[in-house]
This record gives C-alpha cells, structure tokens and sequence, in this order.
C-alpha cells in the first residue's frame, strides 16, 4: 500500500502540512467517509472561512480548496504554509515566530519561502483591528449563536429509525453545512488565542517571570471540556457513598446500569439518583469520546460503558479531590498572581493595561475554544448517529461485515451504496484491514504536497521513530509546562482510557487527550503528554481541575516504563525518573 484513497493533492502556492499542534486533534486516521464528508466539505471549509474572517486572508486566496487541513494514509495534516502567511501579514510577528510556536527547536523544518504574494498592506491593517478588537471585548455573539444552532438542531433530530435509507444519507448531508458555519466563528476563537496569549508570555517574560505564565491561565471557571469530568465526579459520589451501589458496581461494568436500574425499579432513592444525574450527563455530554473528530468513533451516548468505567474509577477517589475545590483553589491563586503583576507594573501604565486586556482576552477566549469545539462535536454526533442507523441496517441485512464499515466508504460512494449496499462488502472489507495497518504506523512529520509524502510502506511503526530508549532512574525527561504543581506516583502508559489499567494517584501517560480522557485526570496525580502545547486540551483542562501537567514531552510513552516512579513537575514541563521496577 504506497498511498491511501483519502490522500490529499498538490497545492502550489501553500505546500507544507506538519502534523505538528495535528497530533493532538488527530492522534489516530480518519475514516474515510469522516475525512471526505465531515472535514473536506464541513470543517476544511469552516476553517478557511474563518482565516478570511479573521483578516488573513481574503476569499479568493483559498479557491478552489477552500481547506487549510490535509490527510494522509488517513492522519490529519495542519497547512504550515498558511500559518506562515499569518506571521507574515500580522503586525509585529513573522514566520519565524510561527514556527517557534509550532516546532521549538524540532530538527528537519523547511526554512520560509518569500513570496511576493505574501506580502498583503490591506490585510495587515485590517489584521492590526483585529487586534484591537481582540483586546478590547468581552463577548463573542458569533461563537455564543453558533453554539446555540447546533443545540437546536441536536432538539430537532428527527426520529431516524423512520428514515429511508436515502433519507439517512440525505439527513447527514444536510447537516454539513452547519459544521462549515460552526467552524467559521470557532477557528476565529483559536486564531484569536495564539495573539493574546502570545501577548501575555512576551510581557510576563520582558518582567523576569516566565514561571507565571501557567498559573495566569489557572481556574478560569465555566470550561465546557471540564463538564463531562465534573458530572463523572457525581456520579462517582453516588457510589462511593451507598452500599447498594458500591456493590452493583463491585460485580462489574458490565451489565452495572441493568443493576442499578434494577435497585431503581425496587425503590433504592439512592439508585434512581443515580439514574437521573447520569440520564442528564448523557443528554449534556454524550456527543463526546475518544477520537472525537472523526465520524466513527464510539462515543458515550452510543458506549456507555465509556462512562460507566470511569466513573468505577474515579469512586476510589477521596472526597479531599473535588474537582471544583481544586479549581476554586487555582482560580484565587491566579487571580491573587494577576494583582501582583500588576502592581510590579504600576509605573509602567501602558504595559500594565495590555497585560491585563490580554488576561482578560484569554481568559475569555480559552472559555470559548472549549465551547465551540463542543458545539462542532455535537453536529458531528448528528451525523454520526444518521451514518450508525445505515449502517446498522446494511449489518443486519447481511450485506456488509459490521455496521462500522460504513465509514470506511467515500462520501460520493454513498448513494451507490443505498442502492446496493452488498456491492461494497468485498472493498470495504479490505479498507478495514488496510485502515488497521495505518493505525500501527508513524506518519511523516512535515509534508511537501508538491511531491507528497514517502510510500505508507516505508513509514516505520509507531513507537520505533524518535525514540531513544527506555529513560533510566536519575533521567529528566524536558517537556513544556501546562498546568502547575508538583506530583510524584507509579507511570502508567494508557493508549485507550476505556480499558486502561490505572488505579488512583497513577500518573497518566499517553500521546495526547481529548474530552474522554477528563474523568482519568480526576483520579491521576499528574498528567504527561508526548505532544501539546499550554493552550491544548489536556493543559486546559488540567489547569480547570488542579492537576499538574506535562506537554510535549517527546516520546514520553516510548521512553517511560509503566509502573516507574516519576515527579512531575507541570510548573517546568520535566519529568523525572527517581526509581524504576
């Protein structure tokens, strides 16, 4: 297998994709039918439409791709390119910083290429108003009314199973546009983050306390990722605090919520408690899960053993971890920590009201990156469910192997495939046991889409590339600080949260996370990444929960043995190895 059919093509004028700051959104391929229906007519979309609306671009300057994403052997690309024309065009950056930002010192980045074109004097002065916008609101009415669409439209879901199978196709088509019109004001919010954030590390660094730069983001209250683990922690205390439901869980995830609904049946307050807050935490929170972004991933409404075992978790967990104390705590601490910077800068009055506009900007706008991206999650989670029910129904005729080959078929195959569903058994077969190979593999790093990337068969298997061994005892392994404090436990290496091996105070290890992952860090003493950066989703949260945090530490699941004892310290990003075995 040299190359997959979701490859993307060449693009002259903005050539260079990186995985870099994509491995985190992306960590696993995407099928094809998410790759060709939701992210090259929906999100690839919505993005360059928000680059245009930011002000960097202007609309013909993404024609015909009108997409700032690109695939390969099914892995999602970031277009390096089009990030370079931002620091070309926004005042006071460069490609260079743009750069710095994505890769640090990473080794193998193609040097920027000038071109006439770049260069945009309208742009940039529409961009220098941006800025100032940027620093001066408190609110963001196109992100709050994108949110809003898509509660609507999950309310108005039709009854699906009454759907022909054309109208299912139909049904998950119509929706699309929504995303492309969700993403639009969502990519502004991110786009927006990278200037005031990069504000507040310039002047918190000019003043000599770079270690501020963390606890400045600490305890912002109201993040929406942070919800599904709060609700996890809820649930957890029902049970840790009956008998009744201590011993239904006891027996087992498997079969738990037939128990409890049975002690509900029987009378148990304590279990019909349960059921209500976990009935609600499924409306509210069941969009999300493992590999979000792609179409075919299990979720927790559609796998409620995906909550289920975390909450038989997080019940060992002392009432002492309160998510919501903790982050009460870091909020008065950044809160206390913003008062002394600003003092510090009391004579230097202009400085002082940039930082502080910044905080606030960021403030808002790490609110607002975790809101609209749940607002994308929950079209995606409509079409998912359309795409589940053909599926299921070509599963159960006998015409495919399983109702999740479904997403193994391309967007313009989709109305063939409601004609004769069987015709695609034999090709979707054999995409499923290729797709299972991509998943084993490492993919290249940077990407010239003039030439595209080496053959998938020369790309090395995960876990061989990058690595250089086993760290020992006495080994500090250099990261990036995300969230503060300071933690020492037993590594555990966790690929899925919903089979890990973990026990409370573990030390969570793992590629990267996204929201299903929350419930884990209620019960780990500390968290460490192999890639991310402070503004990522694991930084987030575990800054909104209280938990230290490690990023972008490379190869970190590679180079950690499991059951070593670690310190990790989130303030500086370093994780050391004090004993092993």
């Amino acid at each position: 297998m040299d190359a997959w059919i979701t490859d993307t093509g060449p693009w002259e004028r903005f050539p260079y994709f990186t995985r870099a700051n994509a491995d985190e959104v992306g960590p696993e391929p995407f099928s094809p039918l998410g790759w060709s229906l939701a992210w090259v007519k929906g999100t690839g979309p919505g993005a360059a439409d928000g680059y245009v609306s930011f002000g960097v671009f202007r609309p013909e300057e993404m024609e015909p791709r009108l997409s700032v994403f690109a695939n390969y052997g099914g892995y999602f690309y970031n277009a390096l390119s089009t990030a370079r024309i931002l620091g070309v065009r926004m005042p006071g950056a460069s490609p260079e910083a743009v750069d710095a930002a994505y890769f640090g010192d990473h080794p193998g980045v193609p040097p920027y290429e000038p071109d006439p074109r770049d260069e945009d004097p309208e742009l940039s002065e529409a961009l220098a108003r941006r800025v100032e916008w940027l620093f001066s609101t408190d609110s963001f009415p196109e992100l709050d009314e994108a949110v809003a669409l898509t509660l609507r439209t999950r309310d108005a879901r039709p009854d699906l199973s009454t759907l022909s199978d054309a109208e299912l196709v139909a049904h998950a088509r119509d929706l699309v546009p929504l995303i492309r019109e969700v993403w639009r004001p969502y990519c502004m919010v991110l786009l927006g983050i990278s200037i005031v954030s990069g504000t507040v590390a310039e002047i918190v660094k000019g003043l000599g306390r770079s270690d501020a730069l963390i606890p400045l983001f600490s305890g912002l209250g109201g993040v929406e990722s942070a919800g599904g683990s709060l609700g996890v922690w809820k649930l957890s205390r029902h049970v840790r605090r009956s008998a009744e439901l201590t011993e239904a869980f006891d027996a087992g995830v498997t079969g738990v919520l037939e128990r409890v609904r049975r002690l509900a049946d029987g009378g148990s307050p304590e279990a019909k408690a349960f059921l209500a807050d976990h009935d609600e935490l499924i409306a509210e929170q069941g969009h999300r899960g493992p590999h979000e972004w792609d179409l075919r991933a299990e979720c927790w409404a559609t796998d409620p053993s995906l909550v289920l075992g975390m909450i038989d978790l997080v019940r060992a967990q002392g009432d002492d971890h309160d998510p919501a104390v903790l982050a009460g705590r870091s909020g008065e601490e950044r809160e206390a920590l913003t008062s002394s910077l600003a003092a510090t800068l009391e004579g230097e009055p202009e400085t002082r009201e940039t930082l502080l506009a910044a905080l606030r900007a960021s403030n808002l706008l790490f609110r607002l990156r975790e809101a609209g991206k749940s607002a994308c999650i929950r079209l995606y989670f409509e079409v998912k469910l359309a795409l589940r029910e053909l599926g299921r129904r070509a599963a159960q005729s006998g015409a495919i192997d399983g109702a999740d080959h479904v997403f193994f078929l391309l967007d313009e195959e989709l109305d063939a495939f409601v004609g004769d569903p069987g015709s695609f058994a034999a090709t979707l077969r054999q995409r499923v046991a290729d797709f299972a190979v991509l998943a084993g593999l490492e993919p290249p790093y940077i990407v010239d889409s003039r030439v595209g990337p080496p053959p998938i068969g020369e790309w090395p298997r995960r876990g061989d590339a990058g690595t250089a061994g086993l760290a020992g005892a006495g080994d500090v392994l250099q990261g990036g600080p995300a969230s503060p404090g300071r933690a020492t436990g037993r590594a555990r290496i966790v690929e899925d949260p919903a089979t890990a091996e973990f026990e409370v105070g573990d030390v969570l290890v793992c590629r990267t996370t996204d929201p299903s992952w929350v419930p884990l860090f209620l019960a780990a003493s500390a968290v460490v990444c192999n890639v991310g950066a402070f503004a990522s989703h694991a930084a987030i949260v575990a800054r909104e929960l209280g938990v230290p945090c490690a990023v972008s530490v490379v190869d970190a699941t590679a180079r950690i043995p499991s059951g070593a004892t670690v310190e990790v310290d989130g303030g500086t990003g370093t994780v050391t190895i004090l004993s092993v075995g």
